[in-house]
């Protein structure tokens, strides 16, 4: 069966049935990517702005103003991260062993999006 994780039940205890616990989720990068964008108009700014991100493989986290001169010289960021998520998995005698050994097992650089866990 599988429950959500915030379910604490069996927390610290060795299963009975002497079965494993496992706790499978997901991951996405935390990397991001920046592109500027200049022009004399806002619109035009952020256009250019977008247009210097790979936006196939990114997903757009915000833009942002960096600067404006009341003479119209526009600068913004857009800023983008990954749309690649990857599995990951661990398991444990228990759930809080599974959980520890999933958190453990996080790279440097990424973070988890959602776990399920199965008793």
């Amino acid at each position: 069966m599988m429950t959500a994780a915030a379910d604490t039940s069996g927390v610290g205890g060795r299963r009975q049935d002497g079965g494993v616990t496992t706790v499978r989720g997901l991951l996405r990068s935390t990397a991001t990517i920046t592109a500027d964008g200049h022009a004399d108009d806002q619109s035009t700014a952020r256009e250019r702005a977008l247009a210097g991100l790979d936006l196939t493989t990114h997903d757009l986290v915000q833009t942002n103003t960096l600067s404006a001169t009341a003479s119209g010289d526009i600068t913004i960021r857009a800023v983008a991260r990954p749309k690649d998520v990857r599995p990951h998995q661990a398991t444990g005698p228990n759930r809080a062993a599974a959980m520890d050994a999933y958190r453990q097992g996080i790279p440097d650089g990424w973070v988890s999006l959602h776990i399920l866990v199965d008793d």
